[in-house]
């Protein structure tokens, strides 16, 4: 045995035991550090991970209820060029079949102007020619002023000689009581009315109602209703005669009588 292995003291066979109570607790400490630790939170399932809704951040809720309007027009835009096509091959469609189809005519019934111009209206009659031709021709049967009757010639070719003869004589029979009391008169026609034509004859009658003022002394001036049944005969207009009617027969009533003539019927031809 060498001196070495003489001289080094022999190893220890066993632990102390403060040593072996220092290591359990740390192995202790270690072991509830151990459990204590934070641990992850469980995995879960990609079916339990997806929720049910979503709720929509409001940046992107302003910008769609912006621009939402954009799919309503571009549908209405679609409706209205689907409307406007199937019209259109509607029109073509219906203009290639009418094309081929023989043309029916209605006739209508006659309208309310129609009517009434078939009432007024003869052969060669109008009512308006008629109504001009009685409103000029008419007052100057009775137009008489200071100077007499100046005016009453202008009817001469317009009326019966027989008309123009009375009228004339008339007037002429008042002459002296026109210059004394400065007399006038003249003749407003109101209206014409119970007009009755005959074709075969080119004749027409009708009932016209007015009033005559007279004046005296230009001061005093009385109205007194005038009433006439008249006929007139159609006459072609020319260079000589423009007017297309000619005055056969007059039949007037002044004052209270003409007032009592209103109720009694005028639809036929005077002397009938």
């Amino acid at each position: 045995m060498s001196g070495f292995e003489q001289a080094s003291p022999e190893a220890p066979t066993g632990g102390s035991p403060a040593a072996d109570a220092s290591h359990e607790a740390q192995a202790a400490s270690f072991w509830r550090r151990w459990r204590a630790r934070p641990r992850p939170p469980l995995q879960e399932s990609p079916e339990e991970g997806v929720p049910d809704r979503v709720s929509m951040p409001r940046a992107m809720l302003r910008h769609r209820r912006a621009f939402s309007w954009v799919a309503c027009e571009q549908r209405l835009f679609l409706l209205v060029l689907g409307s406007l096509v199937a019209a259109s091959v509607m029109v073509w469609a219906l203009a290639l079949r009418l094309r081929h189809k023989e043309p029916l005519f209605v006739r209508a019934t006659e309208s309310l102007r129609e009517a009434a111009a078939a009432y007024y209206n003869g052969a060669d009659f109008a009512y308006d020619q008629l109504a001009l031709f009685l409103a000029a021709c008419l007052p100057l049967l009775h137009a008489v002023d200071e100077d007499g009757h100046p005016l009453l010639p202008l009817v001469q070719g317009l009326v019966s000689p027989e008309i123009y003869g009375e009228s004339e004589r008339r007037l002429l029979a008042a002459g002296k009581d026109i210059s004394a009391h400065e007399m006038t008169q003249a003749l407003t026609i109101e209206g014409i009315t119970d007009i009755v034509t005959d074709r075969n004859t080119r004749r027409a009658a009708a009932y016209v109602r007015g009033y005559l003022t007279v004046t005296v002394q230009r001061t005093e001036a009385q109205i007194f209703p005038w009433r006439a049944e008249v006929l007139v005969e159609a006459s072609p207009a020319s260079r000589i005669d423009r007017y297309p009617f000619h005055l056969l027969r007059c039949e007037q009533r002044i004052g209270p009588q003409a007032l009592a003539w209103d109720g009694s019927s005028h639809n036929g031809m005077p002397g009938e």
